[in-house]
């Protein structure tokens, strides 16, 4: 049930949230530029080569839309389908690990429901199929070093033992595939992790005592990368490694920066509104006082082991990058989400706290017109985006199904509070999460501050139109045409931003005459005479 509702509430809000630019918006249209030109070999974003990511969600994201249509949805429901399968995934090893239907449960909540996966799933970028890939292969990985450390270990433990190290070893290499080498950093810190609690290298060894395994993850990984070089040379290498992947860890991308602890704050702050059962679940896995190697590892089953060496490398690894990202926490979050739903049981107040943050997001969700109000009084805020948001408070409804479902979210979350079956519980809080999030949150932000992009671009339509430095390949998405960022030549169009418009005309030279052929809160879409 908590499945269907978060496929359901999840594809109505999709297709009523525009595309976020910058992420979504390129590679939505990479994607889109694949299809039109039949070119599936690499990716171009606005005609240039698009080096910023693998292939792997390009091509899943190619097949949607071949299937929905070339549009918000398409984009969009790999994602979504990611994000459910990497919850359900969860879900099972969960199960087989404790035992208890409501570990089961808890975890496919929290995978689903939770602040952060939830905004990843509904998202048309690779992270929430990156996170896939992640979480089926430490789950594997654990499961396979679990059995094979077994007392009893016959053929048939083996040959499980086996299956699921292929497995780990598949999901690596599409990990790769989808978002470069840290594909290769979760197995590497699970199995770090065993090696050094427990002083030996029987985890190593095993790890990579399948020839089959290892000849797999070469299979499916390396031929892309090979053609990608053959066709680009030095410089797919400069592009994907140089700047996205050693560029943005000793140099923050973008102004992107923060401090040591900024890594941190933002899980607790994606795991919302879930932040005390996790903090009160990982509280019990505290050594009493300080122990050594050997008590630990007592005190740590092999799973909760293997997933926190996943997420304590992945926190520390992020933690010490210059560039930082809020997504960035998630690749510590979701194996700290199994490890608290290994252990249900949660006291009063940790359960009363959940509620009351619960609560508290939904009122903001409810509140969001007025914050919106708040933010753009502040004359020290970023300009374009004050003006957007007046532009859009102006211009979008808060109708009567948006209020309808804030209270059906209210009530939903209030069931959850006073039912007594345990079960029940999860799948009304869920419900809540679930409505508030993906059908009035993201479609308020997504009318509020991508309305006037999508509105300009079905004003150009396919006329020969260019844009000037503005950073929005949505309007690319939207109008089916590739837009250069470049001086418009006489009789094309040009999209900009209005307080650009001096700077564009300077360039352009004094004697060009502008004709305004639309404009939308702060941007401009004229055509040069």
């Amino acid at each position: 049930m908590l499945a269907c509702a978060c496929f359901f509430f999840s594809l109505i809000g999709m297709g009523m949230t525009p595309l976020f630019d910058v992420d979504e918006g390129a590679f939505s249209e990479a994607t889109r530029e694949m299809l039109e030109s039949g070119d599936f070999g690499f990716t171009f974003l606005n005609g240039n080569p698009r080096f910023d990511k693998p292939i792997l969600v390009y091509w899943l994201q190619a097949l949607s839309m071949s299937l929905l249509g070339q549009s918000e949805v398409g984009a969009r429901m790999s994602s979504l389908i990611a994000g459910l399968a990497s919850a359900w995934i969860a879900a099972r090893f969960t199960f087989q690990w404790s035992k208890h239907t409501e570990s089961a449960l808890v975890v496919f909540t929290l995978l689903s429901s939770c602040f952060g996966p939830l905004v990843m799933r509904h998202a048309a970028t690779a992270d929430a199929l990156l996170y896939l890939w992640l979480t089926a292969c430490s789950c594997c990985l654990i499961e396979s070093i679990r059995l094979c450390e077994g007392k009893d270990l016959g053929a048939e433990s083996l040959a499980k033992a086996k299956m699921f190290l292929r497995a780990a070893w598949i999901c690596s290499a599409l990990a790769l595939l989808t978002k470069g080498l840290i594909g290769l950093l979760a197995p590497a810190f699970v199995v770090l992790g065993y090696c050094l609690v427990r002083r030996n290298l029987q985890a190593l060894r095993w790890s990579f005592s399948d020839a089959m395994a290892c000849f797999a993850w070469f299979a499916i990984s390396l031929p892309w990368y090979g053609y990608a070089y053959w066709r680009f040379s030095n410089d797919f290498l400069h592009g994907l490694f140089g700047k996205h992947h050693f560029g943005r860890t000793v140099q923050a991308m973008e102004g992107h920066t923060g401090s040591w602890f900024y890594t941190l704050a933002m899980l607790f702050v994606l795991c919302l509104p879930f932040t005390p059962m996790l903090i009160s679940n990982l509280w019990r896995l505290r050594p009493q006082r300080l122990v050594s190697a050997d008590r630990l590892d007592q005190r740590l089953s092999t799973q909760a082991l293997g997933l926190l060496s996943h997420s304590l490398g992945m926190l520390a690894v992020f933690s010490v990058v210059a560039t930082k990202l809020p997504h960035y926490a998630m690749y510590s979050l979701l194996p700290l989400l199994i490890v608290a739903a290994l252990s249900p049981q949660l006291p009063r107040a940790s359960w009363l706290s959940t509620c009351t943050l619960g609560g508290l997001m939904l009122v903001a969700i409810a509140a969001l017109h007025p914050i919106l109000v708040l933010t753009i009084q502040n004359p020290s805020g970023n300009q374009f985006y004050r003006a957007l948001i007046e532009h859009g408070l102006v211009h979008t409804n808060w109708g009567i199904a948006q209020q309808l479902i804030i209270v059906l979210a209210f009530g939903a979350l209030g069931f959850a509070m006073l039912s007594k079956a345990v079960l029940n519980r999860w799948l009304y809080f869920g419900f809540a999460m679930q409505a508030g999030v993906c059908l009035v949150l993201l479609p308020a932000l997504g009318q509020v501050l991508q309305t006037p992009v999508k509105a300009l671009a079905q004003s150009a339509g396919q006329q020969t139109t260019v844009s000037f430095q503005l950073r929005a390949p949505s309007f690319s998405f939207y109008r089916k045409a590739v837009t250069e960022d470049r001086l418009p030549q006489a009789g094309e169009q040009v999209v900009l931003r209005a307080a650009d418009f001096v700077n564009l005309h300077r360039a352009s030279g004094d004697m060009a005459k502008w004709v305004l052929v639309d404009g939308a809160g702060p941007l401009l879409l004229l055509r040069r005479e």
